[in-house]
């Protein structure tokens, strides 16, 4: 049986009582920026040769910017927040919303951070859009539950917040078969048209046992002890050290039209893209206040997520990509056993990646900045979550006496993000083709 249930306006009540009336919100904890040793100007230097000028009649032009309400478009307000933006020239308008996709289709927005399918789709049907340089790759998403489910048994039966449609979904395939739970949703739970942030309050009210989301609300939901996180989706095959493997997740993208009417506007954009990312990496923990702040959540959430972005899921943000990571995105649904008439894919990759704009600004490969800044010795993957937060403080100079961001549940569990919990003991698991044997190339 396959259906789609919606939640009652009793619940929702339910969930805005709750919000109201709660008795702990962490969007309640956010303080103002750090002060630390950052000088724009000094970071766009080495670049400027590479840059053309801009047009007089360019110099006030107001560019729409977009993004996500997700921890994997946290550059935008980052080239924002650090002046990035000015010492380019770029006058940046920038807007919080989940129409990004739709908003570059119409040409009413010109740059967006968006999840990787709504746009290929719309770029499938025609939208002139182009993905000019990386911006999240591989994961993740997380499945995050109650705190009093301590079974498997426990999670099936209950309400998520996907519907039917997302029934091949990769992230959920990819979560059932960690767990070994079914992955049918209409026939083994309640499908709910809820978004991560709706989905959370629900969690949070006590409407809603288990919910699929990015950050900042798993780490939200962890801080404030409402839930837990059980698993983590990458969206590719990634390598058990966090460093190959990856595919697309979500991305950072330009109107093609803009880009060949402007392009001494998109090479600027597209270097304080990459000077934003670079930032994460060079002052960890302004950059969670940064998060924390734009995205109206305490500073312990901002510095969870830079740390399972940038450290313990590995280099997950980052500007350089190519084919590969294409290649390995449409591979995940092969090994899944996604049915070709259920996958998102890009009809033209060479026209959608353009990666010449990475040439023009004349920005390094993410890699070579890695090792030329020492950032692997300075913060090597596989960190503890207590050593991560000791490093961030010793770079951007804050008091190690400081209680932000030190919940005990993250800083005694070394780098473990996921709770454990009892096996599923009912039928109808999903095992991928790639588990169970068969040729995944027929699977689908």
């Amino acid at each position: 049986m396959k259906y789609k249930k919606q939640l009652s306006l009793a619940l929702a009540g339910a969930v805005l009582f709750g919000v109201l009336a709660g008795c702990h919100n962490s969007a309640e904890e956010t303080p103002g920026l750090s002060q630390v040793e950052y000088d724009p100007q000094e970071a766009i230097a080495p670049y400027l040769d590479n840059l053309p000028e801009i047009p007089e009649a360019d110099k006030d032009y107001v560019i729409e910017m977009g993004y996500n309400n997700c921890d994997h478009m946290v550059a935008a307000i980052i080239g924002q927040d650090t002046g990035l933006y000015d010492a380019l020239g770029l006058n940046v308008n920038i807007t919080k919303t989940g129409q990004v996709a739709s908003a570059m289709a119409s040409g009413d927005m010109v740059v967006g951070y968006a999840g990787f399918g709504g746009l290929i789709n719309n770029y499938n049907k025609g939208a002139r859009v182009i993905m000019p340089a990386g911006s999240h790759l591989g994961g993740a998403m997380y499945l995050v539950v109650s705190p009093e489910i301590e079974s498997l048994d426990e999670v099936v039966g209950t309400t998520l917040d996907m519907g039917p449609d997302s029934q091949y979904s990769t992230f959920w395939l990819e979560i059932c078969d960690k767990l070994g739970i079914p992955s049918d949703i209409g026939a083994y739970y309640q499908g709910s048209d809820m978004g991560d942030e709706d989905a959370m309050m629900a969690l949070r009210a006590g409407q809603l046992d288990i919910f699929t989301c990015c950050d900042p609300y798993a780490s939200i939901a962890e801080q404030e002890g409402f839930g837990k996180i059980l698993a983590t989706a990458w969206h590719a095959d990634v390598k058990e050290d966090k460093s190959t493997g990856w595919g697309i997740h979500c991305g950072y993208y330009i109107n093609a039209d803009f880009a060949e009417a402007h392009p001494e506007l998109t090479t600027r954009l597209v270097l304080a893209h990459c000077l934003a990312i670079k930032y994460m990496y060079q002052h960890p923990y302004s950059a969670g206040e940064m998060f924390a702040e734009t995205f109206g959540t305490s500073v312990d959430v901002g510095l969870r997520t830079m740390y399972l972005k940038t450290n313990a899921e590995g280099r997950t943000l980052c500007w350089t990509i190519d084919e590969s990571n294409m290649e390995n995105y449409e591979h995940w649904y092969d090994l899944l056993g996604v049915p070709e008439e259920e996958r998102t894919l890009v009809t033209d990759v060479d026209g959608f990646m353009d990666l010449s704009w990475l040439d023009k600004c004349g920005i390094e490969d993410f890699q070579t900045f890695i090792e030329e800044e020492g950032i692997d010795e300075m913060q090597p993957l596989g960190m503890s979550y207590a050593d991560w937060l000791y490093m961030a403080e010793t770079i951007d100079g804050i008091d190690h006496n400081s209680e932000v961001g030190k919940l005990d549940k993250w800083m005694e569990n070394g780098s473990k993000t996921e709770s454990p919990i009892e096996p599923y003991t009912g039928d109808g698991v999903y095992v991928a083709p790639m588990h169970n044997g068969e040729d995944s190339s027929q699977s689908a």
